[in-house]
């Protein structure tokens, strides 16, 4: 079953694909940082925060590193399979790569090479949908003497292995490294270069058939044939392979480029794109919250999983799609009060649990193997553990965890956890019940039992600490089952520290924080909200060795109180923002950009077709003419390989073949074909004119592609921006608004790729914490004067290039998605786009200036637009241009 890809995995990979492109040809480290900073900039705009890009080793700069931070649960693995192609279309010019794909253990190793293998898994069918099955091949990297000359270069390859495969000093003592007879023809006429490994004295002694006259000859090995065609390396928990040692294993097999996954990265990796918890959440990715009861004693725990799982089956009933909700339980290993067989025989005996539905999965009893639980006819809803489950196992139907184990000391618990995030189908649930997680753990606090889940979910599983905060919530009485609406002041935390560290705490809160003393340690419980200037006094007191724990502790309190205290958080509801609809054939349609080209006349018989823009100049990202069966191929010059494209067969390459490429290339739904290719045509006739020959076209076909393309969007704009203009003239084709469509802030879905780290406070943000917002500017100003204004009762910084989950206005071109939605007491609604003095009058303010405006006259006085500025720009501060536009003077 093929996966959709949700928006954000989609932009993802598409800064992933910008970041390749713009890295082909770069050379040096000064090139890769040029090249990583333009690619964030276009998938996350021009404001997007400038990263250190660290080169792959100062000998080979050119080798393109991109890190993905995608939190537990957000389809890394799906992504990364689609990446291969993304690499190959984008990097390589090659539609036979290979890619060496490295996992940090043979669990995940055997699920992920199954996963890719096997038919109708949406793993597979992602690498399908670029490779036919002929042309694919998925291997383990102990089967990789089975690839033959013949299919590099005809066939897309996958091979899968460990990191520690490869990560070894002594070259001689593993298998990818060591003399392999069936990959001798692939070195038959191999170049004689200084990256290949050579047979030593060490592979005599393994292989008696080698001889002394063998020598210093290239060995024949899988790195030797990887180092030589060099593969596309994806690297899962790639913050577990950043030692020296792992960089040193991968500048041997001289990667073309390498792609890093993770949910935790390390400060200096590349991170080129970074997906939020909230943005899994509002993809319906992962169940959130999780509701966490906290049992005295394991039996109790154990009981209430069992009673949770039987609630959520009976709801599951109701759904359309077919769930049968599992429990994991971690039992104690040997030693322990409740291991396996106490655990199961408790089940068995006491609770009445029927033994056909009890699987156990330990590195001995592996009775999933061959199990697929998403079966109808499958009977196990119950899986016992300790930590097997750790790696890859991704059952969405785990809906409840339960540990024996002290949630102080259970090892890999957060593994075990994570389980029970994926949301089966990536589909929100009818029963609210079936949206969340549900966690039965051993402790006696439960505000402590909080507090440790929360730091997992941060340290280990990639969430925001604010995430984390909400992620985590405990019930007001015994009903799991109701949400939770905590007040702020309600909200306790709690941890333990030295009793001195306490001490300062007490004495600095005295009405906040309760202390309970067990000689030189003490329980630190934390109530309601705390000011910051108390934070800050008490900090200089603390104890050295405690005071970066006990600020932890302190700010991630504060993260529950703030997440607590916010609208969303105590379901209030966000009003109804209209949005404009054009009428069509007689019906109201709502106003897409898209939407104009129904409006517009393309036509581009009559207009011009010169591109004064193209001129000669050497291409960065060539291409390779060759004749391939008979036919005139053209490629991309292959990035692991090195050609010189000066010497092509010039000769093969005519008029007709530069048209029919760029036809290819240039796709306008809204053009007719032969209108497109007769302009192609003058233009191609207009650069010949020009002494622009065709071989010198083709070999620089995506340079001379993009200015036309450019060329065309010119063109077609005109005629686009014409019938723009006249949807907002009076008349019956008249943009409106209507109250069929209206767009609604959901209070649980917020998808900023990013949260507010300032000082200040906003009291009034709709959600916890503004998104993508930065700390101090001009924007932020406007901020802290909305949130400030009085007559304001919520707001929200809407989120940029989130159709689905921000507000927005048509442009002729685009969506306009203004910076601040406000809900004011009397129930008008205030939208305000801020624009610095150096934009405020550009041809962008000026149309969405239009748009606005146009937007809020049609509601006849329910919605308000403000377009604001500085006041040197306006002649009167941000406040005052706010209280103007709600009507006060």
């Amino acid at each position: 079953m093929a996966l959709r890809l949700k928006k954000y995995q989609e932009d993802a990979l598409a800064a992933l694909a910008a970041f390749l492109s713009e890295a082909r040809g770069q050379q040096t480290a000064a090139q890769m940082q040029m090249a990583f900073d333009a690619a964030r900039r276009k998938v996350l705009g021009e404001g997007a925060a400038r990263q250190t890009y660290r080169p792959f080793s100062p000998e080979q700069a050119d080798i393109p590193v991109a890190c993905l931070r995608i939190p537990t649960g957000g389809g890394k693995t799906l992504m990364a399979a689609h990446a291969i192609d993304i690499a190959a279309r984008e990097y390589l010019g090659s539609r036979a790569p290979i890619a060496l794909w490295l996992v940090p253990g043979n669990t995940i190793r055997a699920q992920t090479l199954e996963a890719l293998k096997a038919p109708g898994h949406p793993y597979r069918e992602a690498l399908l949908r670029h490779w036919p099955d002929e042309r694919l091949m998925v291997l383990d990297i102990a089967d990789c003497h089975r690839i033959r000359a013949h299919d590099l270069g005809s066939r897309a390859i996958v091979v899968v292995g460990t990191v520690q495969t490869l990560r070894v000093d002594n070259t001689a003592s593993r298998e990818v490294y060591a003399y392999h007879e069936d990959f001798a023809p692939h070195f038959a006429a191999a170049p004689d270069v200084p990256f290949f490994e050579r047979v030593s004295e060490a592979d005599l002694e393994r292989h008696p058939h080698l001889t002394r006259g063998d020598l210093g000859r290239v060995k024949a090995s899988f790195a030797n044939l990887l180092a030589w065609h060099r593969p596309v390396v994806i690297m899962d928990e790639a913050h577990n392979a950043q030692s020296k040692l792992s960089l040193k294993l991968l500048e041997r097999i001289r990667p073309a480029c390498v792609i890093e996954w993770t949910a935790t990265p390390l400060p200096d990796q590349n991170l080129l794109y970074s997906v939020s918890a909230q943005e899994l959440k509002s993809a319906d990715m992962i169940k959130l919250p999780i509701v966490l009861a906290s049992h005295p004693n394991w039996r109790e725990a154990v009981r209430d999983a069992v009673l949770t799982r039987e609630k959520l089956a009976a709801d599951a009933l109701g759904e359309s799609d077919y769930l049968r909700p599992i429990v994991l339980f971690q039992a104690e290993p040997k030693g322990g009060e409740a291991t396996i067989e106490v655990l199961k025989a408790h089940l068995v005996e006491q609770l009445h649990v029927d033994e056909k539905r009890i699987a156990v999965a330990t590195g001995n009893q592996r009775e999933l193997d061959g199990v697929n639980l998403f079966r109808r006819d499958c009977l196990i809803d119950i899986v016992i553990t300790v930590e097997a489950l750790k790696e890859g196992w991704d059952c969405s139907f785990a809906y409840v965890f339960c540990t024996t184990q002290n949630i102080g000391s259970a090892k890999d618990m957060e593994q075990l956890l994570g389980r029970v995030l994926r949301m089966p189908y990536a589909t929100r649930r009818k029963a609210d019940t079936l949206n969340r997680a549900y966690a039965h753990v051993c402790g006696s606090r439960t505000a402590q039992v909080a507090n440790q889940l929360t730091d997992r979910l941060v340290t280990k599983m990639g969430f925001e600490r604010l995430a984390a905060a909400q992620a985590v919530q405990v019930p007001l009485g015994d009903d799991l089952f109701a949400a939770p609406l905590l007040e702020p002041a309600r909200i306790e935390s709690g941890f333990e520290t030295s009793a001195d560290a306490a001490r300062v705490l007490a004495d600095a809160l005295p009405e906040q924080v309760r202390v309970e003393t067990d000689g030189e340690t003490a329980r630190v419980t934390l109530t309601g909200a705390l000011l910051e200037q108390s934070i800050e006094a008490m900090v200089a007191n603390l104890p050295k060795r405690e005071r970066e724990a006990v600020i932890e502790a302190l700010q991630r309190h504060d993260a529950r109180v703030l997440a607590a205290g916010a609208p969303s958080e105590r379901a209030e509801a966000f009003a109804p923002l209209p949005q404009l609809m054009l009428p069509v054939q007689g019906e109201l349609r709502l106003f897409e950009p898209d939407l104009l080209d129904d409006f517009a006349d393309y036509s581009l018989a009559g207009l011009p077709a010169d591109l004064p823009g193209f001129e000669r100049a050497e291409s960065k990202k060539p291409f390779l003419i060759d004749i391939e069966r008979g036919r005139l191929g053209i490629r991309q010059d292959d990035a692991q390989y090195a050609f010189d494209l000066d010497r092509g067969a010039s000769e093969a390459i005519r008029r007709e073949d530069v048209i029919r490429e760029l036809d290819r290339k240039l796709y306008h739904h809204a053009i007719l074909q032969a209108d497109k290719v007769a302009w192609l045509g003058r233009m191609v006739d207009g650069l010949l004119a020009r002494a622009f020959d065709p071989p010198y076209l083709i070999r620089h076909l995506n340079t001379l592609a993009e200015a036309a393309g450019a060329r065309l969007r010119e063109l077609l704009g005109a005629q686009r921006d014409r019938a723009y203009q006249q949807s907002l003239l009076p008349g019956d084709g008249q943009a409106r608004l209507d109250t069929v469509t209206t767009f609604r802030f959901h209070p649980q879905r917020y998808p900023a790729r990013w949260l507010y780290e300032g000082r200040y406070r906003f009291n009034k943000h709709y959600y916890p914490l503004p998104g993508e917002l930065k700390p101090e500017g001009e924007e932020t100003d406007c901020a802290f004067e909305l949130n400030g204004l009085p007559q304001v009762r919520h707001w929200v910084r809407n989120l940029e290039r989130q159709p689905d989950h921000a507000f927005w206005l048509p442009t002729s071109t685009d969506r306009f998605y203004p910076d601040f939605v406000a809900e004011l007491d009397d129930g008008r609604l205030l939208v305000v786009e801020y624009k610095g003095g150096h934009l405020f009058d550009s041809p962008d303010a000026r149309e969405k200036d239009t748009i606005g405006k146009v937007w809020a006259a049609a509601s006849g006085g329910r919605c308000l637009f403000l377009m604001a500025s500085d006041a040197a720009t306006v002649g009167r501060p941000v406040s005052v241009q706010l209280r103007t536009a709600i009507g006060l003077r």
